[in-house]
């Protein structure tokens, strides 16, 4: 299990960059320079909350290479059985914000089950290459070419910031204020897709910095 807690060290480092440059960027936002505080604080529980389910997709995908089998359907509904226990340890840490959270399933569920099933396909494959070569890098290059693993994590973050975003109109608050709601959970979601695009080409970048990609046939 050590590649997959290297992975899982790898995958948590590259979700708080994320989240560091997220807030970062949204600094520069003027209707953020009061809420910021108690939103870094929304941010820092929420990731704490996505760091956990990843690692849980990260591990399942490594038990099933290791029993000699592939995840499926049922790996991905356990996953989310797991991530609604999770969501509960995220709902009493965050009652010490002064709203009513309420998790509409219907909303968000899509955007985690696709992030889950693409969490658990790309760890899976990657194990399995990474019993051929020595390095993670090489293993990468020798699984996707390099365009199509910057898509890949760039989908993998940009999942996450859908799902924030409808985590975050979860939020109950008076009708009078869910547009100001609204206008704030989309300025979020723009920032993070963006963040999500540059961090995607960096670490790319540097995955493939010292690695030749295997040539096409």
């Amino acid at each position: 299990m050590d590649k997959a807690r290297a992975l899982c060290a790898m995958d948590a480092a590259m979700m708080r960059e994320f989240s560091a440059r997220t807030i970062r960027q949204l600094e520069s936002h003027a209707l953020f320079r009061l809420l910021l505080p108690v939103f870094r604080s929304f941010l820092e529980i929420n990731l704490r909350k996505e760091i956990e389910k990843d690692r849980a997709a990260i591990l399942r995908a490594a038990a099933t290479r290791q029993a000699g089998g592939a995840p499926g359907p049922a790996d991905v509904e356990a996953l989310l059985q797991q991530a609604r226990e999770v969501d509960q340890r995220f709902l009493r840490e965050a009652a010490v914000f002064p709203v009513n959270i309420r998790i509409e399933y219907h909303e968000l569920e899509p955007f985690r089950r696709r992030r889950a099933e693409m969490l658990l396909a790309a760890a899976h494959a990657l194990f399995t290459r990474w019993e051929t070569v020595p390095r993670f890098r090489a293993a990468v290059a020798a699984q996707y070419p390099r365009a199509e693993f910057e898509k890949l994590l760039h989908e993998i973050m940009r999942l996450y910031a859908a799902e924030t975003r409808a985590l975050s109109r979860s939020v109950r608050i008076p009708s009078l204020f869910s547009i100001a709601r609204d206008s704030v959970s989309d300025t979020v979601y723009s920032v993070m897709t963006g963040v999500a695009g540059e961090l995607a080409v960096e670490l790319t970048r540097r995955v493939y910095r010292h690695v030749a990609e295997p040539r096409p046939g």
